[in-house]
Protein backbone atom coordinates (compact mmCIF):
# COMPACT_ATOMS: atom_id res chain seq x y z
CA UNK A 1 0.00 0.00 0.00
CA UNK A 2 1.24 3.52 -0.79
CA UNK A 3 2.55 5.63 2.08
CA UNK A 4 -0.29 7.64 3.68
CA UNK A 5 -0.28 11.24 2.51
CA UNK A 6 -0.33 12.46 6.10
CA UNK A 7 3.15 11.03 6.61
CA UNK A 8 4.47 13.42 3.98
CA UNK A 9 3.92 16.20 6.52
CA UNK A 10 6.76 15.16 8.80
CA UNK A 11 9.65 16.58 10.83
CA UNK A 12 11.52 17.58 7.70
CA UNK A 13 8.59 19.71 6.57
CA UNK A 14 8.16 21.29 10.01
CA UNK A 15 11.87 22.09 10.26
CA UNK A 16 11.89 23.66 6.80
CA UNK A 17 9.01 25.94 7.75
CA UNK A 18 10.73 26.87 11.01
CA UNK A 19 13.99 27.69 9.25
CA UNK A 20 12.25 29.72 6.57
CA UNK A 21 10.32 31.79 9.10
CA UNK A 22 13.39 32.26 11.27
CA UNK A 23 15.20 33.71 8.26
CA UNK A 24 12.58 36.48 8.23
CA UNK A 25 12.21 36.95 11.98
CA UNK A 26 15.04 36.47 14.42
CA UNK A 27 12.54 36.34 17.32
CA UNK A 28 10.77 33.23 15.99
CA UNK A 29 11.05 30.36 18.51
CA UNK A 30 12.11 27.60 16.11
CA UNK A 31 12.93 24.95 18.71
CA UNK A 32 9.59 25.10 20.54
CA UNK A 33 7.73 25.35 17.22
CA UNK A 34 9.29 22.10 16.02
CA UNK A 35 9.08 20.29 19.35
CA UNK A 36 5.46 21.21 19.98
CA UNK A 37 4.37 20.15 16.51
CA UNK A 38 6.27 16.87 16.58
CA UNK A 39 4.43 16.02 19.78
CA UNK A 40 1.09 16.84 18.15
CA UNK A 41 1.29 15.64 14.55
CA UNK A 42 1.52 11.84 14.96
CA UNK A 43 -2.11 11.65 16.15
CA UNK A 44 -3.46 13.79 13.30
CA UNK A 45 -4.59 13.09 9.74
CA UNK A 46 -3.40 15.15 6.78
CA UNK A 47 -5.56 18.27 6.83
CA UNK A 48 -5.53 18.52 10.64
CA UNK A 49 -1.73 18.41 10.44
CA UNK A 50 -1.75 21.34 8.03
CA UNK A 51 -4.17 23.22 10.29
CA UNK A 52 -1.99 22.51 13.34
CA UNK A 53 1.09 23.95 11.64
CA UNK A 54 -0.88 27.05 10.59
CA UNK A 55 -2.13 27.45 14.16
CA UNK A 56 1.41 27.18 15.58
CA UNK A 57 2.60 29.72 13.01
CA UNK A 58 -0.11 32.14 14.11
CA UNK A 59 0.87 31.70 17.75
CA UNK A 60 4.55 32.24 17.00
CA UNK A 61 4.14 35.42 14.95
CA UNK A 62 3.07 38.92 16.05
CA UNK A 63 -0.48 39.33 17.32
CA UNK A 64 -1.25 41.85 14.58
CA UNK A 65 -2.47 39.77 11.62
CA UNK A 66 -1.21 42.20 8.99
CA UNK A 67 2.30 42.11 10.41
CA UNK A 68 2.21 38.33 10.68
CA UNK A 69 0.96 38.01 7.11
CA UNK A 70 3.91 40.02 5.81
CA UNK A 71 6.20 37.32 7.21
CA UNK A 72 4.13 34.57 5.61
CA UNK A 73 4.30 36.31 2.21
CA UNK A 74 8.03 36.90 2.59
CA UNK A 75 8.53 33.18 3.18
CA UNK A 76 6.54 32.45 0.02
CA UNK A 77 8.81 34.79 -1.96
CA UNK A 78 12.04 33.17 -0.78
CA UNK A 79 14.42 31.47 -3.20
CA UNK A 80 14.81 28.64 -3.68
CA UNK A 81 11.01 28.21 -3.48
CA UNK A 82 9.59 26.54 -0.40
CA UNK A 83 8.43 22.97 -1.09
CA UNK A 84 4.78 22.03 -1.68
CA UNK A 85 4.04 20.29 1.61
CA UNK A 86 5.82 23.04 3.53
CA UNK A 87 4.00 25.73 1.54
CA UNK A 88 0.50 24.40 2.20
CA UNK A 89 0.39 25.69 5.82
CA UNK A 90 1.15 29.18 4.48
CA UNK A 91 -2.09 29.03 2.50
CA UNK A 92 -3.91 27.54 5.49
CA UNK A 93 -2.67 30.49 7.58
CA UNK A 94 -4.67 32.85 5.38
CA UNK A 95 -7.62 30.45 5.16
CA UNK A 96 -7.90 30.01 8.92
CA UNK A 97 -6.96 33.47 10.23
CA UNK A 98 -7.33 35.96 7.40
CA UNK A 99 -11.01 35.95 6.48
CA UNK A 100 -11.65 39.09 8.53
CA UNK A 101 -8.94 40.87 6.55
CA UNK A 102 -9.80 40.35 2.86
CA UNK A 103 -8.07 43.58 1.81
CA UNK A 104 -4.65 42.07 2.58
CA UNK A 105 -5.38 38.34 2.51
CA UNK A 106 -6.68 38.22 -1.06
CA UNK A 107 -3.68 40.03 -2.59
CA UNK A 108 -1.36 37.77 -0.59
CA UNK A 109 -2.74 34.75 -2.45
CA UNK A 110 -1.01 35.95 -5.61
CA UNK A 111 2.29 35.02 -3.97
CA UNK A 112 1.17 32.04 -1.89
CA UNK A 113 -0.56 30.16 -4.72
CA UNK A 114 2.69 30.14 -6.71
CA UNK A 115 4.12 27.81 -4.05
CA UNK A 116 1.03 25.74 -3.22
CA UNK A 117 -2.44 26.27 -4.64
CA UNK A 118 -4.71 28.49 -2.57
CA UNK A 119 -7.73 26.58 -3.90
CA UNK A 120 -8.83 25.73 -0.35
CA UNK A 121 -7.87 29.12 1.11
CA UNK A 122 -10.05 31.08 -1.33
CA UNK A 123 -13.23 29.20 -0.41
CA UNK A 124 -14.14 31.02 2.84
CA UNK A 125 -13.53 34.35 1.09
CA UNK A 126 -15.93 33.37 -1.70
CA UNK A 127 -18.40 32.45 1.02
CA UNK A 128 -18.03 35.60 3.16
CA UNK A 129 -16.63 38.24 0.77
CA UNK A 130 -17.95 37.23 -2.62
CA UNK A 131 -17.50 40.50 -4.49
CA UNK A 132 -13.91 41.08 -3.38
CA UNK A 133 -12.88 37.45 -3.84
CA UNK A 134 -14.47 37.14 -7.27
CA UNK A 135 -12.91 40.40 -8.45
CA UNK A 136 -9.52 39.11 -7.35
CA UNK A 137 -10.00 35.88 -9.29
CA UNK A 138 -11.11 37.77 -12.40
CA UNK A 139 -7.89 39.77 -12.26
CA UNK A 140 -5.84 36.60 -11.76
CA UNK A 141 -7.10 35.16 -15.07
CA UNK A 142 -4.75 37.57 -16.86
CA UNK A 143 -1.72 36.93 -14.64
CA UNK A 144 1.60 36.01 -16.24
CA UNK A 145 2.13 33.04 -13.90
CA UNK A 146 0.18 29.88 -14.75
CA UNK A 147 -0.13 28.92 -11.08
CA UNK A 148 -1.95 32.18 -10.40
CA UNK A 149 -4.16 31.75 -13.48
CA UNK A 150 -5.09 28.26 -12.31
CA UNK A 151 -6.49 29.52 -8.99
CA UNK A 152 -9.67 31.05 -10.52
CA UNK A 153 -10.64 27.76 -12.18
CA UNK A 154 -9.63 25.38 -9.39
CA UNK A 155 -10.67 27.57 -6.48
CA UNK A 156 -14.23 27.96 -7.78
CA UNK A 157 -14.85 24.29 -8.58
CA UNK A 158 -18.36 23.46 -7.29
CA UNK A 159 -17.23 20.08 -5.93
CA UNK A 160 -13.58 20.73 -5.15
CA UNK A 161 -12.25 17.62 -3.34
CA UNK A 162 -11.48 18.45 0.30
CA UNK A 163 -12.66 22.01 -0.29
CA UNK A 164 -15.38 23.72 1.72
CA UNK A 165 -18.62 23.95 -0.20
CA UNK A 166 -19.68 27.35 -1.52
CA UNK A 167 -23.44 27.15 -2.01
CA UNK A 168 -23.48 29.91 -4.61
CA UNK A 169 -21.11 27.97 -6.88
CA UNK A 170 -23.05 24.73 -6.54
CA UNK A 171 -26.41 26.30 -7.30
CA UNK A 172 -25.31 28.66 -10.08
CA UNK A 173 -22.53 27.58 -12.47
CA UNK A 174 -22.46 30.91 -14.34
CA UNK A 175 -19.85 32.74 -12.21
CA UNK A 176 -17.47 29.81 -12.62
CA UNK A 177 -18.20 29.54 -16.34
CA UNK A 178 -17.35 33.21 -16.79
CA UNK A 179 -13.87 32.48 -15.44
CA UNK A 180 -13.54 29.38 -17.60
CA UNK A 181 -14.43 31.39 -20.71
CA UNK A 182 -11.33 33.49 -20.08
CA UNK A 183 -9.06 30.49 -19.59
CA UNK A 184 -10.41 27.86 -22.00
CA UNK A 185 -7.56 28.45 -24.46
CA UNK A 186 -4.86 29.05 -21.84
CA UNK A 187 -1.35 28.16 -23.08
CA UNK A 188 -0.77 26.05 -19.95
CA UNK A 189 -2.00 22.46 -20.05
CA UNK A 190 -2.22 22.59 -16.25
CA UNK A 191 -4.70 25.45 -16.44
CA UNK A 192 -6.69 23.79 -19.23
CA UNK A 193 -6.89 20.59 -17.19
CA UNK A 194 -8.27 22.62 -14.28
CA UNK A 195 -10.87 24.07 -16.65
CA UNK A 196 -11.82 20.49 -17.54
CA UNK A 197 -12.05 19.46 -13.89
CA UNK A 198 -14.29 22.43 -13.15
CA UNK A 199 -16.58 21.52 -16.06
CA UNK A 200 -16.69 17.91 -14.85
CA UNK A 201 -17.84 19.18 -11.45
CA UNK A 202 -20.59 21.27 -13.05
CA UNK A 203 -21.69 18.26 -15.10
CA UNK A 204 -22.69 16.38 -11.95
CA UNK A 205 -25.41 18.96 -11.22
CA UNK A 206 -25.98 20.70 -14.56
CA UNK A 207 -25.06 18.28 -17.37
CA UNK A 208 -26.92 20.21 -20.07
CA UNK A 209 -25.00 23.38 -19.23
CA UNK A 210 -21.68 21.60 -19.79
CA UNK A 211 -22.64 19.94 -23.05
CA UNK A 212 -24.10 23.20 -24.39
CA UNK A 213 -20.92 25.08 -23.41
CA UNK A 214 -18.63 22.54 -25.04
CA UNK A 215 -20.78 22.42 -28.17
CA UNK A 216 -19.82 26.08 -28.62
CA UNK A 217 -16.18 25.61 -27.73
CA UNK A 218 -15.46 22.61 -29.98
CA UNK A 219 -16.05 24.76 -33.06
CA UNK A 220 -13.14 27.00 -32.03
CA UNK A 221 -9.86 25.94 -33.62
CA UNK A 222 -7.92 26.73 -30.43
CA UNK A 223 -9.97 24.34 -28.28
CA UNK A 224 -7.89 21.51 -26.82
CA UNK A 225 -9.53 18.12 -27.59
CA UNK A 226 -7.91 16.60 -24.48
CA UNK A 227 -9.56 19.27 -22.34
CA UNK A 228 -12.96 18.51 -23.87
CA UNK A 229 -12.54 14.76 -23.36
CA UNK A 230 -11.43 15.20 -19.73
CA UNK A 231 -14.33 17.56 -19.01
CA UNK A 232 -16.85 15.02 -20.29
CA UNK A 233 -15.44 11.95 -18.54
CA UNK A 234 -18.25 11.58 -16.00
CA UNK A 235 -20.97 12.20 -18.56
CA UNK A 236 -19.38 9.65 -20.91
CA UNK A 237 -19.31 7.05 -18.13
CA UNK A 238 -22.98 7.81 -17.53
CA UNK A 239 -23.77 7.33 -21.20
CA UNK A 240 -24.95 10.92 -21.72
CA UNK A 241 -25.90 11.03 -25.44
CA UNK A 242 -24.83 14.66 -25.97
CA UNK A 243 -21.41 13.99 -24.41
CA UNK A 244 -20.91 10.85 -26.49
CA UNK A 245 -21.82 12.73 -29.68
CA UNK A 246 -19.43 15.56 -28.87
CA UNK A 247 -16.57 13.06 -28.72
CA UNK A 248 -17.66 11.21 -31.83
CA UNK A 249 -18.88 8.05 -30.06
CA UNK A 250 -21.81 5.91 -31.15
CA UNK A 251 -24.75 6.65 -28.86
CA UNK A 252 -26.95 3.66 -29.73
CA UNK A 253 -24.56 0.80 -30.51
CA UNK A 254 -25.58 -2.33 -32.36
CA UNK A 255 -23.43 -5.05 -30.78
CA UNK A 256 -23.73 -8.60 -29.54
CA UNK A 257 -21.82 -9.62 -26.42
CA UNK A 258 -20.39 -13.02 -27.32
CA UNK A 259 -18.97 -13.53 -23.85
CA UNK A 260 -17.90 -11.67 -20.72
CA UNK A 261 -15.66 -13.48 -18.21
CA UNK A 262 -14.31 -12.41 -14.83
CA UNK A 263 -11.51 -14.58 -13.41
CA UNK A 264 -10.56 -15.85 -10.92
CA UNK A 265 -13.80 -16.21 -9.01
CA UNK A 266 -12.05 -15.87 -5.65
CA UNK A 267 -9.35 -13.29 -4.83
CA UNK A 268 -7.37 -12.12 -1.83
CA UNK A 269 -5.69 -8.77 -1.30
CA UNK A 270 -2.93 -8.25 -3.84
CA UNK A 271 -4.44 -10.63 -6.42
CA UNK A 272 -5.48 -9.48 -9.86
CA UNK A 273 -8.78 -10.01 -11.57
CA UNK A 274 -8.92 -10.39 -15.35
CA UNK A 275 -11.85 -9.24 -17.45
CA UNK A 276 -12.31 -10.64 -20.94
CA UNK A 277 -15.04 -9.45 -23.28
CA UNK A 278 -15.87 -10.36 -26.87
CA UNK A 279 -18.04 -7.92 -28.83
CA UNK A 280 -19.46 -8.52 -32.30
CA UNK A 281 -20.82 -5.72 -34.48
CA UNK A 282 -24.37 -6.06 -35.78
CA UNK A 283 -24.14 -2.79 -37.66
CA UNK A 284 -23.56 -2.20 -41.37
CA UNK A 285 -21.15 0.67 -40.62
CA UNK A 286 -18.21 1.31 -38.31
CA UNK A 287 -19.10 2.14 -34.72
CA UNK A 288 -16.86 4.09 -32.31
CA UNK A 289 -17.56 2.60 -28.90
CA UNK A 290 -16.62 3.58 -25.37
CA UNK A 291 -16.28 0.47 -23.22
CA UNK A 292 -16.11 0.67 -19.42
CA UNK A 293 -16.61 -1.69 -16.50
CA UNK A 294 -18.35 -1.20 -13.17
CA UNK A 295 -17.32 -2.86 -9.90
CA UNK A 296 -19.91 -2.90 -7.13
CA UNK A 297 -17.67 -2.74 -4.06
CA UNK A 298 -18.93 -4.30 -0.85
CA UNK A 299 -18.82 -1.91 2.09
CA UNK A 300 -18.63 -2.57 5.83
CA UNK A 301 -22.42 -2.91 6.13
CA UNK A 302 -22.56 -5.55 3.41
CA UNK A 303 -24.22 -3.20 0.92
CA UNK A 304 -22.49 -2.29 -2.33
CA UNK A 305 -21.53 0.92 -4.11
CA UNK A 306 -20.70 1.08 -7.83
CA UNK A 307 -17.55 2.58 -9.31
CA UNK A 308 -17.10 3.01 -13.06
CA UNK A 309 -13.62 2.36 -14.49
CA UNK A 310 -12.39 3.17 -17.98
CA UNK A 311 -11.58 0.21 -20.18
CA UNK A 312 -11.19 1.08 -23.85
CA UNK A 313 -12.46 2.95 -26.86
CA UNK A 314 -12.70 0.91 -30.04
CA UNK A 315 -13.64 1.43 -33.67
CA UNK A 316 -15.68 -1.66 -34.51
CA UNK A 317 -16.11 -2.20 -38.24
CA UNK A 318 -19.25 -3.65 -39.77
CA UNK A 319 -19.54 -7.32 -38.78
CA UNK A 320 -16.21 -7.22 -36.91
CA UNK A 321 -15.54 -9.07 -33.65
CA UNK A 322 -13.28 -7.51 -31.01
CA UNK A 323 -11.72 -9.23 -27.98
CA UNK A 324 -10.80 -7.05 -25.01
CA UNK A 325 -8.76 -7.92 -21.92
CA UNK A 326 -8.33 -5.89 -18.76
CA UNK A 327 -6.53 -6.63 -15.48
CA UNK A 328 -7.04 -4.88 -12.18
CA UNK A 329 -5.25 -5.48 -8.90
CA UNK A 330 -7.43 -5.81 -5.81
CA UNK A 331 -5.67 -3.97 -3.01
CA UNK A 332 -6.38 -1.54 -0.22
CA UNK A 333 -5.79 2.12 -1.03
CA UNK A 334 -6.17 5.47 0.67
CA UNK A 335 -9.43 5.96 -1.25
CA UNK A 336 -10.87 2.45 -0.96
CA UNK A 337 -11.15 -0.30 1.63
CA UNK A 338 -12.12 -3.77 0.44
CA UNK A 339 -14.44 -6.02 2.44
CA UNK A 340 -15.16 -9.71 2.04
CA UNK A 341 -18.09 -10.59 -0.16
CA UNK A 342 -19.31 -10.96 -3.72
CA UNK A 343 -18.40 -8.05 -5.98
CA UNK A 344 -20.60 -7.71 -9.05
CA UNK A 345 -18.86 -6.56 -12.25
CA UNK A 346 -20.80 -5.04 -15.13
CA UNK A 347 -19.68 -4.54 -18.72
CA UNK A 348 -20.81 -1.13 -19.97
CA UNK A 349 -20.93 0.00 -23.60
CA UNK A 350 -21.94 3.59 -24.40
CA UNK A 351 -23.15 3.92 -20.82
CA UNK A 352 -25.48 0.91 -20.98
CA UNK A 353 -24.99 -2.31 -18.98
CA UNK A 354 -24.71 -5.18 -21.46
CA UNK A 355 -23.25 -8.08 -19.39
CA UNK A 356 -22.66 -9.05 -15.76
CA UNK A 357 -20.06 -11.13 -13.92
CA UNK A 358 -18.69 -11.29 -10.38
CA UNK A 359 -15.80 -12.28 -8.11
CA UNK A 360 -15.54 -13.03 -4.40
CA UNK A 361 -13.13 -11.07 -2.19
CA UNK A 362 -11.63 -12.73 0.88
CA UNK A 363 -10.07 -10.28 3.33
Amino acid sequence: MAEPLKDMVDREVVEEIADRVAAERSDFATASFVDDLMAELPDLELKPRIAAIARRLRAGLPDDYRTALKTIVSVAKQEPPIGGWAAWPLCAFVEDFGVEHPDVSLPAMEHLTKRMSCEFAIRPFLRDHWDAAYATLLAFTAHEDEAVRRLPTEGTRPRLPWGGRVKRLTEDPEPGLALLERLRHDPSETVRRSVANHLNDIAKDHPDVVTATLERWVDESATDPKMVSHALRTLVKNGNPAALRLLGFTTDPEVEIVDFLVTPRRVEMGDQIELRATLRSLSKSTQRLVVDFVIHHVNASGKTSPKVFKWSTIDLAAGETSELTKRRRIQMATTRTYHSGRHKVELQVAGAIVAIGSFDVVV
